[in-house]
């Protein structure tokens, strides 16, 4: 390279590299502009409700920010950005009626928490206080990252904290489509903390219509709720959901319903009161049906674990609402009631003249403790307890000699139409009322305290059970292989059966042979069969018939045969018969690619070859003339 040419390179250096400079500076004089000029928010907190930037600003919170983001367009949604903030409750907010709270965080209209790094929002030691206040909104999590809300000190108590509220439109009429329309929540990823502590608030999460949880985890402590709904569905479908702690209720949809399915993880857990209830679709106490309500628990998969002193699951029927069921489809369900102190202990139970407690599927385990002088149940049930499927285990013990236990009690009855159920009650396994069982219900066993086993029962004296293990057995269906066949006088053949049903019953068949005229045609319990070589009749019928259930069974016909070689030239092994004719297999000389193919090819490869000799000699000369 010549110094002329060299030259021109370091110029055009130079200037590369004071334009990159110059950019750089730019940005952090950017920068720094806008650090200078970002509101702080960590004393005051944030209130959009008053007033809501109308372009996309970031504030400093702590030693991270938060960014409101607007909806960009009417009708959607604004964003509010945490990253890493740290925020109080500082902001004195007037909302719906002039309601008046203070809050860390506050916003109108729908919303998307997008959650990044680790935050924390802290409730004032006094006052009306929600940390996450949002009005006529439906709010939606998403992110990677964590939001907790709690007290900065241990020792704080607010009675009237709600760390995060979610309410509709109070001006919307109650029985208005419209009030549905917002205060829903959704939960899709990152991980909500709330901790509201022993305060007398609705609930950690308060949202006043439907509350979901696809993924993600949400943790609740203190509070009279974990997580409440006064007017909407709680539907966990995903994610993780802990309500620790509470007072009162760990789910609770009060007008609504309690759903859980899919691969979701629920752990409800609390001693905090002698009163708590671990999921409850439905109020508890007396009134009309205007003013009480009441609803049901959904269990459709999933891995689900209760432990509180009073009751599991608590449904009522109120009127003629659809409301007052429990219903377990799938998945794994525990319940562990602990005490029993107040004036019934019940690890399910379902209240009202049409409640009910029904099984399909799914592993149960009901264990209910009591130290009071009233009754405790396993399950119990004011009309039906139905097992239609699934493994269900009740069980029920009371400390106190003056109350009584019972692993089951249906006051209309228990049917048992599949699955197992397994009972046991330090009084008697089933209540008094002696249950009323569908067809196709076996006693596998039955033992009192003393450990007396009983084969089959007495449905009269169920109640004089400690112990009961009821399993349904039937027979759906019997089939027989071959279901036709043809057989020679003097031959045998081998038949086989196969039982298909629910439980562990008998799968073993009977054989019998109907329209056969030789007494030597027979069939063993093995089902061979012997057909006689002096049979007569053209055809005849094999039977397989179920032992445990003689009405099911299934039966092949037999075509007799004369006995004779068959014609020549039909059996397909002969020669000619192979369809695979000399000089079809592609393997044979003459299969290949024809001569003319061939040299097509080998031209094609020449010319390839040529035009690559062509291109490089090009490229070398004009490499020369340049040089």
């Amino acid at each position: 390279m010549n110094s002329r040419k060299r030259s021109v390179v370091l110029y055009v250096l130079a200037a590369f590299l004071a334009a990159c400079a110059a950019f750089a500076a730019a940005g952090f004089a950017a920068e720094s502009a806008r650090a200078e000029t970002a509101e702080e928010i960590t004393q005051s907190g944030a209130d959009f409700i008053s007033s809501a930037p109308q372009t996309e600003t970031t504030y400093r919170a702590g030693s991270g920010t938060l960014t409101y983001i607007p909806a960009p367009q009417e009708g959607g949604a604004a964003q509010i950005v945490f990253d890493n903030a740290e925020i109080e409750s500082g902001a004195y907010v007037n909302y719906w009626s002039q309601n008046r709270s203070y809050a860390a965080v506050a916003a109108r209209g729908d919303v998307e928490l997008v959650l990044k790094g680790e935050s924390k929002l802290y409730l004032r030691p006094s006052g009306s206080t929600r940390a996450l206040l949002f009005y006529d909104s439906n709010v939606t999590v998403t992110g990677d990252g964590s939001l907790s809300v709690g007290f900065r000190s241990e020792s704080t108590k607010n009675l009237n904290a709600y760390p995060m509220e979610v309410i509709a439109d109070n001006d919307v009429p109650t029985d208005d489509a419209a009030y549905a329309g917002s205060g829903n929540f959704e939960l899709k990823s990152g991980t909500l903390t709330l901790n509201g502590k022993g305060g007398t608030g609705q609930g950690c999460l308060t949202v006043n219509n439907r509350i979901a949880v696809s993924g993600g985890t949400l943790q609740t402590l203190g509070q009279m709720a974990g997580v409440y709904s006064p007017y909407g569905d709680i539907e966990i479908t995903g994610g993780e959901v802990r309500a620790e702690n509470f007072n009162v209720y760990g789910l609770y949809a009060r007008r609504g319903s309690v759903s859980i399915g899919g691969d979701a993880e629920v752990t409800v857990s609390s001693a905090a009161r002698s009163s708590a209830i671990g999921i409850s679709g439905g109020n508890m106490g007396s009134g009309s049906p205007d003013t009480q309500s009441g609803g049901n628990v959904y269990i459709r998969g999933g891995n689900t674990a209760i432990e509180v002193p009073y009751i599991g699951v608590f449904v009522q029927y109120v009127g003629d609402t659809e409301s007052g069921k429990i219903e377990i489809e799938g998945g794994t369900f525990s319940v562990n009631v602990t005490e029993g102190t107040q004036n019934i202990g019940a690890a399910l139970y379902a209240q009202g003249a049409e409640a009910d407690v029904v099984v399909r599927g799914g592993t149960i385990g009901a264990v209910a403790g009591g130290s009071n002088g009233q009754a405790t149940f396993g399950i119990y049930a004011d009309r039906f307890l139905q097992v239609e499927g699934g493994s269900v285990r009740a069980g029920a013990e009371n400390t106190d000699a003056a109350g009584s236990s019972f692993g089951v009690n249906a006051e209309e009855g228990a049917y048992v139409t599949g699955g197992s159920l397994t009972a046991h009650g330090g009084t008697s396994a089933i209540g008094a009322l002696a249950p009323h069982c569908g067809q196709g219900v076996y006693v596998q066993a039955a033992s009192d305290a003393a450990g007396e086993n009983t084969v089959g029962y007495d449905e009269q004296k169920f109640d004089s059970y400690k112990y009961l293990n009821l399993e349904y057995k039937a027979v759906i269906s019997v089939s027989v292989t071959p279901a036709t066949a043809s057989a020679e006088r003097g031959k045998t053949l081998q038949f086989t059966a196969e039982v298909l049903g629910e439980g562990s019953f008998d799968t073993s068949v009977g054989w019998k042979i109907s329209g056969a005229s030789d007494p030597a045609t027979k069939i063993d319990g093995n089902g061979m069969l012997t057909v006689g070589a002096g049979e007569t009749a053209e055809s005849f019928t094999v039977t397989a018939v179920s032992v445990f259930d003689p009405e099911k069974s299934a039966s092949a016909v037999v075509t007799v045969l004369s006995g004779e070689p068959s014609e020549p030239g039909k059996d397909p092994s002969e020669p000619g018969q192979d369809p695979s004719e000399p000089g079809k297999d592609p393997s044979e000389p003459g299969g290949g690619l024809p001569a003319g193919a061939i040299a097509a090819i080998v031209l094609g490869a020449v010319v390839l070859v040529a035009a690559a000799a062509v291109a490089v000699w090009f490229i070398v000369k004009r490499s020369g003339k340049k040089n």
